[in-house]
């Protein structure tokens, strides 16, 4: 069933085109060139380069989740590319970092549900004379056109001041490779996406967001559409827009079936207030001539808040239930609301294990917090010089954060600059990231390499799991092994 559906994605020719060899090596040659012009004109440093390059790439593995909520059987497939470790991800972050600001500036953004709070405690509405609407732009990423999205990108490069030692044209270029030269394998066979962007992909969300404005600032926001007096607000995040519509559910039903004739590659999808919406992780609902909101949960949510027994620091643990207090006190604008979800949340943290004086303490904490003051942008500190001290979580984390702090000093004696560093963790691994995973994982059979599903492996250099060298797989920059180190666990490195 699983292979079904995958291959019914696959099957669409206005998608992906099916290739007749790994591109990588082609592909790299494309990247060389444009990193070397780069480098000669001097529009990027080494550093960057470096960055660029990709040494060991993996391939790009093809996979797909569940729409479960969709009410279908079986139920179709959200398609998802494993890019992490590709060869065309260093240029995706590269060109994001260029297009971000131009993605905060569009008018009709919407950063997280903080920025829809503030925007609703200043409206108020007539439920007599306007309608509460969402839209849902159907499957967006792998919709937008790539020339068409290209040339917005072109188009906003190419306006106003350009503050940067890297010319417009050359990230335009490295935008072009990244999104027409995106491809991925599937059960042997290799794929290049020819319409959309991956979901995956780190600039995805900011060409999908990009290309939508070009399409409100032409097509909707403008005096040309005749529905333009209707339509009091119009705010997006991504691929959700929220709509305060003046005039009949008639009439914005009329409005969404012309929305959909205008881009043949953007549909929507529209649900009207019957009374309430819901957007993002709100309800939004029309009481006393204002919009009122609480926390909403989909109805194929379930309970799978982290349990207090994992193996996370216990600051994190004993935290968790703060912030999902606060998250109810600023989502809800009644205190009847938030009693009601507090009580739900209580039972839900309760049946995984945390402690009811833990509970408590959040509960209380949260109800003295003014609402006022959780609906105020965070802004982040500079922490300047700050030393971060980054390691994987482990039995002996606190004793080591614990002789860091206390013999810090010793070093701050012989004249390093910096502070007492802070300590930041990664996840470690748990059984479920042994088990689950994007490829189908390898096994080893005599001397050769399978894989449980008859895959091969993929290319690229892997931990085995087996020998000292793994240590420093992953790193960047490999030790240099001394001349009696012991390689795996018979062979030692001699000196001839």
């Amino acid at each position: 069933m699983y292979n079904a559906e995958c291959l019914r994605l696959l099957d669409n020719n206005h998608h992906y085109r099916r290739l007749t060899k790994d591109p990588t090596e082609d592909i790299n040659e494309e990247i060389t060139f444009l990193v070397n012009k780069g480098i000669n004109n001097d529009w990027i440093t080494k550093h960057e380069a470096a960055l660029l390059m990709q040494p060991d790439p993996k391939i790009p593995y093809f996979y797909i989740l569940p729409k479960i909520h969709t009410n279908k059987h079986p139920p179709p497939g959200r398609p998802i590319f494993s890019g992490i470790g590709s060869i065309l991800e260093p240029f995706s972050q590269f060109c994001d970092w260029f297009l971000q600001p131009f993605v905060k500036r569009i008018p009709t953004y919407l950063k997280d549900t903080t920025d829809v709070l503030a925007l609703l405690s200043t409206l108020e509405f007539d439920k007599d004379n306007e309608q509460l609407m969402t839209l849902d732009v159907e499957s967006l990423y792998t919709n937008i056109p790539q020339e068409a999205t290209l040339e917005v990108i072109s188009g906003l490069l190419s306006k106003g001041t350009w503050n940067y030692i890297t010319p417009s044209e050359f990230i335009l270029d490295l935008a072009h490779l990244a999104l027409t030269r995106n491809f991925f394998e599937f059960d042997k066979n290799f794929f290049l996406q020819i319409q959309g962007t991956s979901m995956g992909s780190t600039f995805a969300p900011s060409l999908a967001c990009l290309y939508v404005d070009h399409f409100e600032k032409e097509m909707v926001l403008t005096e040309d559409n005749p529905y333009i007096n209707s339509i009091r607000l119009w705010r997006r995040y991504i691929d959700d827009i929220l709509i305060i519509w003046k005039g009949t559910r008639e009439e914005a039903t009329t409005f969404v079936t012309w929305l959909n004739t205008l881009n043949p590659f953007l549909k929507f999808t529209a649900t009207l207030g019957d009374p309430a919406v819901s957007f993002l992780d709100l309800l939004i609902i029309e009481r006393n001539g204002s919009l009122a909101t609480e926390v909403y949960y989909k109805p194929t949510d379930r309970n799978t808040l982290l349990q207090f027994q994992s193996f996370h620091p216990r600051s994190l643990r004993e935290n968790l239930p703060v912030g999902q207090f606060l998250r109810l006190q600023r989502n809800c604008t009644e205190i009847t609301d938030y009693k009601k979800h507090a009580q739900q949340l209580t039972n839900k943290l309760r049946a995984r294990g945390y402690p009811d004086h833990l509970l408590r303490r959040a509960d209380k904490r949260a109800r003295v917090s003014p609402r006022e003051t959780l609906l105020q942008p965070t802004t982040r500190s500079n922490k300047g010089d700050t030393l971060i001290c980054v390691t994987t979580f482990n039995p002996a984390s606190n004793m080591i954060k614990k002789i860091i702090n206390e013999d810090w000093k010793i070093l701050t004696s012989g004249g390093l600059p910096f502070q007492v560093p802070m300590n930041a963790y990664r996840k470690a691994k748990s059984i479920r990231d042994m088990i689950i995973q994007t490829r189908p994982p390898a096994i080893t059979t005599g001397s050769r390499q399978k894989t449980l599903w008859g895959l091969p492996p993929p290319k690229g250099h892997f931990p085995c799991g087996n020998c000292s060298v793994c240590a420093f797989t992953k790193k960047k920059t490999l030790s240099r092994l001394g001349p009696t180190d012991t390689v795996g666990t018979k062979t030692t490195n001699k000196l001839q």
